[in-house]
């Protein structure tokens, strides 16, 4: 069949009519496609740009070829095809552009990111953390840069405000001077806050005058207190919690170093100063009078240094207890203070002694300390009873006693002990002779440790008669000191200053071991049986150790307990009677025996007398020397003697020196008696000559 010109055959036109709808639907397919990756790109454009991040990439040639809204309106474009094509160069500085192609150039060439790094925004203020990778194509070549960043500013602050808290902490651990951490502090927050005026009112600080209403910032103590407060003047728009919170935190930093500081200087104060009266301590007044010497000696001018004593304060302590004994010493302290008001300094050292230092001025020295010694002893009233307390003043003078602190202190020291030792109430400058004394007391104490370590006592004993038998029936020892130099030295040249030292105690224990082992002697060499009689010092019998000592003093020597009396005096007992009476048992149940000597001086009664575990009394010899001269001296030691037999005790006369003496005590009943009259104290050998020379007599009567 012949197909007509212009008119396709039926199959042909079936089969373009199919490859048409197939082109259709390819086209419908593309349409779509397109369509959707349009719709796509178009939704990631539109996230893209809600992003606050900066999102951009640029070509090899640093052109720009896409950028999101955020760069865009930060370089002040108003859409994105403005920035299309541009380069860093045409829109920053040519040092900032400068930066930003070095990092970008060495991404691309190196292929190597650049991650995370922080930098401060070319526009604006605030900071950036910058991310660069390289932009590939399908093929892997780099074609350009893509580059990221993030506003870290807020947390850059954030670590902005920690660093300076963290700062202001390490400068109070450190204890900075108040002063300067609070000029400190105000400069890190006005730089901080961008030059805001900042200004910490503290205590009676004046305050500084602000143009509007600052805001304010308590600075609170550890007590709950309120130690000022920071004032800021607010600069920012809105209200920041987070910088109002860190404010308050440096107010609560500068509470604490306030505290600090004020814990810093009250310990200073203590360190330097007295807790009771607040007077100057030892350590201030050194540093002190250091440089008031200095001064004088410059000028050549005077300064006295007088050390003060109060008279009997223990009895106002014992009395009317230590509250009143403390204010008593704050109302001496005040009447010292008053009077030397700024011509010297005043200083309480411990108890009741205080030290003043005085400057030269047109009054004499000695009319001033006059006047102080008078201000003192005012009469005052504490806890409603009236007293009246004396002191003693020792002085030294600079140029004239010492020339240092410490020369001085030596010299008021030496001259306050003479006034005390001369009645006291009174004031007493010191001379050079006390000095000698004073070197001279030093250089015997050094002689008296040496004759202990040496053993150079020797022992002498004085024999005791038996009124009734005439027989020696004891005896007492006597300390003497073999002093290398001097010679044989008595009790007076020695003992005093052993008890003052204290060897009193090493001096005692040598005593009573020489004497127990004397009078074993005695009866290993067939003598008549003796009672050895060895005074007990004061400072001996407190020693808690006296008993063991007795003991050890027995056995060593092997002697018989019945043939040791313990002498011990009768002002010693009644310091602590309760003691004494429990020592004296203790040393009783050794089989000692006990004796009061110089009986009639002290201040026993007769029921206290009872309670004692006693064997003798000793009168003293104070009430024999004037018999029969004196009827007195004669009636106490016959009462005396009344008193020993009504309690059962044997009675010893001392110092009997005379016949008449020795008749009247054997008249009254006395029972022993020693003293000149029989023997002066003799050497061990010598006592024992005289022993067997009465013995023979006897005999030969």
């Amino acid at each position: 069949m012949t197909r007509q010109p212009g008119r396709p055959s039926k199959s042909m036109s079936a089969g373009t009519k199919g490859g048409d709808e197939h082109l259709r639907q390819r086209f419908d397919a593309l349409q779509e496609q397109h369509l959707s990756l349009t719709e796509r790109y178009e939704w990631l454009e539109t996230m893209i740009n809600y992003v606050p991040d900066f999102i951009y990439a640029k070509d090899r040639d640093g052109r720009f070829l896409f950028a999101n809204r955020a760069i865009v309106i930060n370089n002040d474009f108003s859409n994105v095809e403005e920035l299309i094509g541009l380069t860093d160069a045409e829109i920053h500085s040519a040092v900032d552009a400068e930066k930003i192609d070095e990092v970008e150039r060495r991404v691309m060439e190196t292929g190597e990111p650049d991650l995370g790094v922080e930098e401060r925004r070319i526009r604006g203020e605030g900071w950036l953390m910058m991310s660069r990778v390289p932009l590939r194509d399908r093929s892997g070549n780099i074609i350009g840069v893509v580059g990221a960043s993030r506003d870290i500013s807020a947390r850059k602050r954030a670590e902005e405000l920690m660093s300076t808290q963290t700062r202001l902490l390490q400068d109070v651990a450190r204890g900075v001077d108040l002063g300067s951490f609070l000029r400190d502090a105000q400069a890190l927050l006005e730089r901080l806050l961008d030059g805001s005026r900042v200004h910490f009112q503290v205590d009676d600080r004046q305050a500084e005058a602000f143009a509007e209403e600052p805001v304010e910032f308590p600075i609170l103590s550890r007590d709950g207190g309120r130690h000022g407060v920071l004032m800021v003047a607010k600069a920012w728009d809105n209200d920041d919690a987070g910088l109002m919170e860190f404010l308050a935190g440096v107010a609560q930093t500068a509470g604490i170093a306030i505290d600090r500081h004020r814990d810093i200087t009250h310990i200073a104060y203590l360190a330097e100063h007295d807790a009771l009266t607040g007077l100057p301590n030892r350590t201030l007044l050194d540093s002190k009078l250091g440089e008031l010497l200095e001064k004088s000696s410059r000028q050549q001018k005077c300064v006295a240094v007088a050390f003060v004593d109060l008279d009997n304060f223990k009895f106002v302590n014992d009395s009317l207890g230590h509250a009143a004994g403390d204010e008593l010493l704050k109302v001496v302290a005040r009447r010292i203070s008053t009077q030397i008001r700024n011509d010297g300094i005043v200083s309480r050292i411990g108890g009741d002694e205080f030290i003043i230092v005085l400057e030269e001025t047109s009054v004499s020295m000695s009319e001033r300390l006059r006047a102080i010694l008078e201000a003192i002893s005012a009469p005052l009233t504490i806890d409603g009873v009236e007293i009246r307390v004396t002191c003693s003043i020792g002085v030294a003078c600079s140029g004239k006693h010492g020339d240092t602190a410490s020369e001085l202190f030596a010299s008021a020291d030496m001259a306050l002990y003479r006034a005390k030792e001369s009645g006291r109430d009174r004031i007493q400058l010191f001379t050079h002779a006390m000095g000698e004394e004073a070197r001279n007391k030093l250089v015997r104490i050094e002689e008296l440790r040496r004759a202990v370590a040496r053993d150079e006592f020797v022992l002498h004993y004085q024999p005791q008669k038996d009124i009734r038998t005439g027989k020696i029936i004891g005896v007492e020892a006597l300390v003497r000191w073999q002093h290398p130099v001097e010679g044989l030295l008595l009790p007076g040249a020695f003992i005093p200053l052993a008890e003052e030292t204290g060897l009193i105690v090493a001096i005692g224990d040598i005593v009573l071991r020489k004497a127990c082992q004397q009078n074993r002697n005695w009866q290993d060499r067939g003598l008549a049986m003796l009672r050895v009689a060895v005074n007990v010092s004061a400072r001996q019998f407190l020693e808690r150790s006296l008993t063991d000592q007795v003991s050890s003093a027995l056995q060593s020597a092997g002697l018989d307990p019945h043939w040791l009396e313990l002498e011990l005096t009768e002002s010693l007992i009644m310091r602590d009677l309760e003691g004494a009476i429990e020592r004296m048992r203790e040393l009783k149940q050794l089989g000692v025996s006990l004796a009061i000597d110089d009986f009639g001086t002290g201040y026993s009664s007769l029921s206290t007398l009872r309670r004692f575990p006693l064997s003798r009394l000793k009168i003293d010899r104070s009430f024999i020397a004037d018999i029969p001269h004196k009827a007195g001296d004669m009636a106490i030691a016959a009462a005396i003697v009344s008193l020993g037999r009504t309690l059962e005790l044997e009675v010893v006369a001392e110092g009997v020196e005379t016949e008449e003496q020795a008749h009247f005590l054997a008249g009254a009943g006395c029972e022993m008696f020693q003293g000149y009259l029989l023997a002066r104290p003799l050497p061990p050998s010598e006592v024992e000559d005289l022993i067997r020379q009465m013995t023979t007599q006897r005999d030969g009567d």
